[in-house]
């Protein structure tokens, strides 16, 4: 990894609560609110945001844990701020705290954790998933 990558470093992931983002559970949900596996969504994508600039051109992240508590319901059309900050590099895995704000209210709270590899491991992962 290319250095720089220090505890409290944090990005901000702005958002909005699309339609597509609600519960669907094989038809079983119809309320039109921000579904928990769309929260998983932002909050891995800001992890990944927070982490990208520094990985090497040979090196790739995956995605190893998510643990997230869905507070407060957010409808479709809500802004939405998502706050990830490093709390530990330790290795090749790398550990974020997620936020996730609506009309400056938590709304979700989680921990990210993503593993760093070369891409030819990636490689082999991938063709051993086949």
């Amino acid at each position: 990894m290319k250095p720089g990558l220090k505890t409290g470093i944090r990005v901000d992931l702005p958002a909005t609560v699309k339609p597509s983002m609600k519960p669907h559970l094989e038809g079983l949900v119809a309320h039109r609110l921000y579904a928990t596996w769309a929260m998983v969504y932002h909050m891995e994508t800001a992890s990944r945001m927070l982490l990208a600039p520094y990985l090497e051109p040979h090196e790739e992240a995956v995605g190893g844990a998510v643990l997230v508590k869905h507070l407060r319901p957010a409808r479709v059309g809500a802004p939405l701020h998502v706050v990830c900050r490093l709390v530990r590099a330790r290795g090749n895995k790398i550990y974020t705290r997620v936020d996730v704000f609506s009309k400056n209210r938590k709304i979700g709270e989680g921990s990210c954790l993503q593993v760093v590899m070369s891409r030819g491991r990636f490689a082999r992962l991938l063709r051993d998933a086949r």
